[in-house]
């Protein structure tokens, strides 16, 4: 399990082991939820728990494709 309670969307891409574009597009086609933080500069936040459930997905699918 994540120990941190959001990722940004570099950090999300590395813990999940893909692109950024790919957890953008996610984000864009709502499989992945994301909220904008209010730091210095806005930046896209997913929460641990919602990035540790698209993981379990990912995981699941990639399972299902023969390579």
């Amino acid at each position: 399990m994540p120990k941190k309670k959001s990722y940004n969307v570099t950090e999300a891409a590395k813990f999940l082991g893909v692109r950024r574009q790919s957890v953008l597009l996610a984000i864009k086609k709502k499989r992945l939820p994301a909220t904008w933080g209010t730091q210095t500069v806005d930046v896209l936040l997913i929460d641990a728990k919602d990035l540790k459930a698209y993981q379990v997905n990912l995981e699941k699918q990639r399972v299902g494709k023969k390579n």
